[in-house]
């Protein structure tokens, strides 16, 4: 209720700064911008999503150089469209990301590890990013009694969200997972999913130290990288100045971009910043000296390209994962972030494979299979159509039957397959109860 009415009171403050420029002053300044022009604005934030997607990619080490770029490219993707159309504090999509990156055989521990790292360094390199940013405007604003007020109150603001970084990154190195579960209990909450899985959490904390003990070049390589895609954002705001007709310089445009992420990431509360992002731009860009229809204008077509990257993230998400992966990732949001939207709740319906095949793989960790077998397991796992039996099991893994017939009966030897009762002939198997 609460999200549905930051997102009205938005949408009608949107509504009235347009109402005030006007809409046919605004229809005039963007009237000039054709097709070519807004493909040309896309430009920067196609660098920026292949930058932040190939930092993300180093966090996951060697087990990402099998996985070909495009590919996260796309899972990044549709979880930042998660992230960005669900009101879950921009966390919301993480979970799918090591959900869909899993399916690559990436383990369990190392996929959240690596989504937990990525979002640390993004966040890092964005506190540096905005700290930049505040720092030009100073300089070239200049300094009067109102905007050192204005400058003192978004240095504490940045001064805080960095030793709030800082804590996060102290915590993660102490056990992140089990601090977290160790004070909900203190606080009297329990959640059922977390306390259900507290022997994953340890195992999870214990990756998370692993990297930041000998992975700490890939941490610096991440933090450098989504930087650069932080400056790509700024490269966005010089091309669409200049293409709006305005003076663009460069050091303008990175305090300009700064300074919006910095609103932005304030206003997370408000789904899509609706309003606050597009009023804080028109009152970024007058400061600037810019007119109010070129800074309205501006904030709405950055809005356009928004829904753009919208529009590209669902379709990666439908052609990674889509609903079914969606869903499997609903139990970790609902553990990070207990309100989430509608979307989940309906979604969440679709949690239970995935759960099942984690639990499978945690307890047969250490059993020996070869190729074979544990490709079929994993199709069984995710939901093997009809009855599993030698035959189908030759034909899928591309052997003889008596080949698949000895995979099975080790299988059954070790406990991981049953025979189904009550069938005399094409016998067929499943998963023993674990």
């Amino acid at each position: 209720m609460l999200k549905t009415f930051f997102f009205v009171v938005g949408l009608l403050t949107l509504g009235l700064i347009v109402w005030h420029i006007g809409p046919e002053n605004i229809y005039d300044t963007a009237a000039h911008l054709g097709p070519v022009a807004l493909l040309v604005m896309l430009i920067p934030s196609i660098i920026m999503y292949a930058v932040e997607a190939y930092g993300w990619k180093v966090t996951l080490g060697p087990l990402g150089k099998d996985i070909p770029f495009w590919r996260v490219f796309m899972i990044r993707t549709a979880g930042e469209v998660v992230n960005t159309t669900t009101p879950a504090g921009y966390v919301g999509g993480e979970p799918l990301k090591a959900s869909l990156v899993r399916k690559h055989h990436v383990p369990m521990e190392e996929a959240f590890t690596s989504v937990i790292i990525a979002k640390t360094t993004m966040t890092i390199a964005e506190v540096v990013f905005i700290l930049l940013g505040i720092s030009l405007g100073v300089w070239l604003l200049g300094g009067n009694d109102s905007s050192g007020q204005t400058v003192a109150a978004a240095i504490l603001s940045v001064g805080l969200l960095a030793l709030g970084t800082a804590a996060f990154v102290f915590v993660q190195r102490q056990g992140l997972c089990l601090w977290l579960l160790e004070s909900l209990r203190k606080i009297g909450v329990k959640i059922k999913y977390l306390e259900a899985r507290e022997e994953k959490l340890r195992s999870l904390d214990r990756a998370l130290l692993e990297f930041y003990r000998h992975k700490r070049p890939a941490f610096y390589t991440s933090t450098g990288l989504f930087f650069l895609g932080w400056m790509a954002e700024a490269l966005e705001v010089y091309v669409i100045l200049y293409l709006l007709g305005g003076p663009a310089m460069a050091l303008s445009a990175i305090s300009i971009s700064a300074l919006s992420v910095f609103i932005k990431s304030s206003t997370f509360f408000i789904p899509g910043s609706l309003g606050t992002q597009d009023g804080g731009n028109l009152l970024l860009l007058e400061a600037f000296g810019y007119s109010g229809v070129t800074g309205i204008t501006f904030a709405l077509v950055r809005r356009f390209r928004e829904l753009v990257w919208i529009g590209i993230g669902l379709l990666c998400l439908a052609l990674v994962g889509g609903k079914k992966q969606f869903g499997k990732a609903v139990p970790t949001t609902r553990a990070m972030v207990p309100e989430t939207s509608p979307l989940l709740d309906s979604a969440e319906v679709a949690c239970t494979p995935v759960l099942r095949k984690a639990h499978f793989w945690q307890r047969n960790a250490r059993v020996s299979l070869n190729e074979r077998q544990r490709d079929m397991l994993n199709r069984v796992l995710d939901g093997f159509k009809g009855n599993l039996t030698a035959g189908k099991w030759a034909v899928v893994a591309k052997c003889s039957i008596p080949t698949a017939q000895r995979d099975i009966k080790e299988l059954i030897d070790q406990g991981l397959l049953v025979r189904n009762e009550g069938e005399s002939e094409n016998t067929s198997y499943s998963i023993a109860a674990q």
